[in-house]
C-alpha cells in the first residue's frame, strides 16, 4: 500500500507537497503494482503562508491523518509504504507503526539526523525535527502528536549521515543513538553498515521501520531534493543492500520522503530511483 503524505510546510517548499503527485503521474503506483492512499495537505501551500502555531497545527494534523492510514493498512494486511512530501511525514509512519505493533525500531537513512527541536533548530523548520518528536523531544504539540511512540534510543541506526547541526551532535555525543556517519559507511562498506542498523533496530520487541530520505543519495543522482549535500550514497547501492537486508521478517513498514522537484520531469528520474529503492524491500 502506498500512503502519499503530500506536504510541504515542514521544509516551507511547495515543490515537496506537490512532489507525490507528481510521481503518481509518473507512474509510481503502476510501476509498484500497489493501491495508493492519498494524503493531502490540509490547508494546501496553495491556499497562503502559514507560521506559528497554525503551521505546527496543520504538520501534526496531517501527521496523524498518516498515522490512521498507516495503522489501517496493517489491520487489512498491507505493507505500508510512505512516499514524501518532506519528512515531517516519519511522525505519522512511526506513529502508526507504534498503534500497530507495539515497541518499534528505526533505520533512519538521511543526509540529516532530524534530532533538532525548537530550541536548536538553526532554520526552524519543522521537517529537521521528527525523529527528535518520536524520541520525546520537541514542542507540546509534536509530542502530543508522537505520544502512542515507545520508542527507545537504543533502538535507533542512522547510515548516511553528513551534515549535522550543533545541537544534533551534542545529542548524539550522549552515545546512545547508533549513527554511521558517510565517513563510517565509506570506511566499512554500506552493506555492513546497514546490516549493523537492522542490528540495532530489531531489538526493539515488534521489529523496525526504515526511514530513507533520499537526500540521502548522492545530488549527482537525486538533485530534486530540498537539502543537498555532496558525497552521498550510490543509489543503485542502496538498492542491492536492501533487496540482501536481514531479518526483512521484521520490517514493518517503510517511507521515502522528501522528492522536491525543480521541474515536472525531475518526476520521471525520481520514480525509476524509488520505485528501485521500494521494489528491493
Amino acid at each position: 500500500m502506498l500512503i502519499t503524505a503530500e506536504i510541504g510546510w515542514g521544509s516551507g517548499l511547495q515543490a515537496a507537497e506537490r512532489g507525490p503527485e507528481l510521481l503518481l503521474e509518473a507512474g509510481l503506483a503502476d510501476a509498484l503494482q500497489a493501491n495508493v492512499t492519498r494524503i493531502n495537505a490540509i490547508p494546501s501551500m496553495l491556499d497562503g503562508a502559514l507560521g506559528g502555531a497554525a503551521l505546527e497545527t496543520a504538520i501534526m494534523d496531517h501527521a496523524r491523518r498518516v498515522s490512521d492510514a498507516v495503522l489501517d493498512a496493517i489491520q487489512n494486511g498491507m505493507f505500508p509504504v510512505i512516499i514524501g512530501g518532506d519528512h515531517t511525514s516519519a511522525l505519522g509512519f512511526h506513529t502508526g507503526l507504534a498503534r500497530a505493533h507495539g515497541k518499534t525500531g528505526i533505520i533512519w537513512v538521511d543526509t540529516h539526523p532530524d534530532l533538532n527541536t525548537p530550541e536548536t533548530s538553526p532554520s526552524g523548520n519543522i521537517h529537521g525535527m521528527p525523529l527528535a518528536g518520536l524520541l520525546g523531544r520537541g514542542s507540546e504539540k509534536m509530542l502530543e502528536t508522537t505520544a502512542p511512540c515507545r520508542i527507545s534510543e537504543e533502538h535507533v541506526a542512522m547510515v548516511g549521515t553528513r551534515s549535522i547541526d550543533e545541537g544534533e551532535q551534542k545529542w548524539l555525543d550522549e552515545g546512545i543513538i547508533h549513527c554511521m556517519t558517510m565517513d563510517v559507511v565509506k570506511e566499512r562498506g554500506l552493506s555492513a553498515c546497514l546490516a549493523s542498523a537492522v542490528n540495532t533496530a530489531n531489538q526493539a520487541e515488534a521489529g523496525y521501520g526504515l526511514s530513507i530520505d533520499i537526500d540521502a543519495i548522492d545530488p549527482s543522482q537525486a538533485p530534486f531534493v530540498a537539502t543537498p549535500v555532496d558525497g552521498g550514497l550510490d543509489v543503485d547501492e542502496l538498492a542491492q543492500v536492501l533487496k540482501d537486508l536481514p531479518r526483512k521478517d521484521r520490517l514493518l513498514g517503510m517511507e521515502v520522503v522528501e522528492f522536491t522537484p525543480r521541474k515536472n520531469a525531475d518526476a520521471v528520474v525520481a520514480c525509476d530511483l524509488i520505485a528501485s529503492l521500494v521494489a528491493a524491500i
